[in-house]
């Protein structure tokens, strides 16, 4: 792993402790100052620091070897996401106002069309790795991943990463689980408690 990659393992907490600090600071002198600073460290915070990480280095869809030196993206932004999947409330929140949800994926680098729904437990793993058009809605419980660790036959463990794509006007039914190159066309019902399994394809 390489440097950048080891100091992305101290986001976490770091990020935590942001959290931490400016709700303390709410606590004690609450006011529209440092309400905005406690929304800012707890949904801000983290993909702003990735759009200027992708600066320079993109994300991009690719296949890494996990035990290799060389840098792996997704693990910076796996890293800048690990508190919203501590804590999925944080997330739950944005769904309560149409369109919220949406914009603050696109903050992370997907690409989300207009009036998407998401249900309340909707989980996505890999924020910044979606590719979905208008009128799209998700059930409940729907999961995407745009990643899947595999172990070949040397032992090596390879990290493939592909974007999820979801064509217009499409319905992804109840406890249906998405991995990583799938492709969904418009106005598509994907039945209910579905698995689309990873593709390897673009």
């Amino acid at each position: 792993m390489t440097l950048i990659g080891r100091l992305a393992t101290l986001f976490p907490i770091t990020h935590l402790g942001a959290i931490v600090g400016t709700l303390l600071w709410f606590v004690w002198h609450p006011g529209i100052v440092s309400a905005t600073a406690l929304i800012f460290s707890i949904y801000f915070l983290p993909p702003l620091l990735f759009r200027v990480y992708c600066l320079k280095h993109p994300a991009k869809a690719g296949r890494w070897v996990i035990s290799n030196a060389e840098r792996c993206d997704w693990w910076i932004a796996h890293q800048m996401q690990m508190v919203y999947a501590a804590v999925p409330a944080f997330e739950a929140f944005l769904r309560f106002v149409p369109g919220v949800y949406s914009a603050w994926l696109r903050l992370w680098g997907s690409k989300v069309g207009k009036n998407v729904y998401w249900t309340p437990m909707v989980e996505i793993i890999d924020r910044h790795m979606l590719r979905i058009g208008d009128d799209v809605v998700f059930g409940h419980k729907v999961i995407c991943t745009s990643h899947v660790v595999s172990r070949k036959d040397n032992g090596e463990f390879v990290l493939l990463l592909r974007p999820v794509r979801i064509g217009s006007g499409t319905f992804i039914g109840a406890l249906s689980r998405l991995g990583p190159g799938v492709k969904i066309p418009a106005k598509s019902a994907v039945p209910y408690d579905t698995e689309y399994r990873f593709s390897y394809a673009e």
